[in-house]
């Protein structure tokens, strides 16, 4: 027998069939075997209770009147521990108002009566398994659906653009803002969003326009009472008419951290630079200017705009022009980019008679050379014999 592969891909159907006849069992059983059901027999409500135990059953067809545990009582008890089974009672007519109340509570999904019509009772068994997979359908997507929504590391708030009041947010959102997730539905969007901008902008999604944030710094408060940066964007919810606005928030905590991290290394390294004698140039891996010190300025008597154009070849270029060969002095210069792994030095006269010696070393970050530190110091003339220096004399 050929079985395709959407047979295959299809979940199977669990039946539970609960009657304290078994003879009445048995012919159910035969006449459904066709239509491929894993069917499970039990001839009480209590044996009901226990294959629900362990076994993934998704329609139930039990008798209604049963010693011990009438078939309405069996399914209010499996209406409260599986409400997502679906559950059909088969008895006679002269049962139906013992199982009334079930009916009107819910607990029983439909009644069918003995003696039953086989192609009417297949037919609605058959009904029952599809409801009972739509429902699992939308339950399982709707779980994945929630599962992305909690992945995304972002905060997400959904708005309701008319109330203000927020719908639903995810599990970032209530990280951020430290409540549980499920305890930001009800609350309005001004008791997160304070800043009177904020303030501004939902009066203006309330008078019917809306406009569309992108990456917007602000600070939304926290339970805590605390205010948090954040850089937020807002989209329309919805292909039409506006009824729901979804907020994204970025925490820019750690952002904050880290800039105030750099710019007390940055402070330190031009601490450091300064306080050198030598004329220091850091140049990154495309020859633009990343560092320069103030000694090196005034060495090479270097002009404001100069610096300012951060052109790092312009001012090699400026400084070889000091030297009495400058076509080869800034040969030597360049020369570190060509090999940015290794160490270069070299000296050069002045057209003034003094000498400048210099060294290059990479710069080097996370193992990378992402550029060239230029070290640059001048000496005095060289002494002429039978002359003495001014510190001899």
């Amino acid at each position: 027998m050929d079985v395709s592969f959407e047979q295959l891909s299809k979940p199977a159907r669990h039946l539970l069939l609960v009657d304290d006849e078994e003879s009445i069992l048995r012919s159910l059983q035969r006449m459904l075997r066709r239509d491929s059901y894993t069917i499970h027999l039990a001839t009480s409500g209590e044996d009901g209770l226990a294959i629900l135990e362990r076994e993934p059953i998704g329609v139930i067809v039990t008798d209604q009147r049963m010693p011990g545990m009438t078939g309405s009582q069996f399914l209010s008890k499996v209406k409260e521990k599986y409400p997502e089974t679906i559950r059909i009672v088969l008895s006679g007519y002269t049962e139906l108002n013992s199982i009334t109340d079930a009916i009107n509570t819910g607990a029983i999904y439909q009644f069918l009566t003995k003696p039953w019509d086989d192609d009417l009772l297949r037919e609605k068994i058959a009904g029952a398994f599809a409801h009972y997979e739509l429902k699992s359908e939308k339950a399982r997507v709707s779980a994945l659906n929630r599962a992305i929504i909690d992945a995304i590391p972002d905060a997400l708030l959904l708005v309701d653009a008319r109330t203000r009041m927020i719908c639903a947010a995810n599990a970032a959102a209530g990280a951020l803002l430290g409540y549980e997730s499920t305890a930001m539905a009800g609350k309005t969007i001004e008791e997160v969003e304070p800043m009177p901008l904020d303030h501004c902008y939902w009066d203006e999604i309330s008078s019917g326009s809306f406009r569309a944030l992108h990456a917007v710094e602000t600070e939304y408060l926290h339970a805590d009472g605390s205010l948090l940066p954040v850089r937020k964007s807002t989209s329309n919810a919805a292909d039409g008419p506006l009824r729901y606005v979804l907020v994204l928030a970025h925490d820019l905590r750690h952002e904050r951290t880290i800039e105030a991290s750099l710019e007390k290394l940055n402070a330190e390294m031009a601490s450091v630079l300064e306080a050198t004698s030598e004329g220091l140039l850091v140049l990154d891996a495309a020859r633009r200017l990343s560092r320069i010190n103030r000694r090196l300025t005034e060495m090479w008597s270097l002009p404001e705009d100069l610096i300012s154009s951060t052109g790092g070849e312009s001012i090699l270029r400026s400084i070889a022009a000091h030297s009495a060969a400058p076509a080869e002095t800034s040969g030597a210069l360049f020369a570190p980019f060509a090999t940015p792994g290794a160490r270069a030095s070299g000296h050069f006269e002045l057209a003034n008679g003094k000498a400048c010696q210099w060294h290059a070393h990479p710069h080097e970050r996370d193992g990378q050379v992402i550029g060239q530190i230029f070290c640059f110091a001048l000496s005095l003339p060289a002494a002429i014999p039978g002359t003495m220096t001014p510190r001899e004399a």
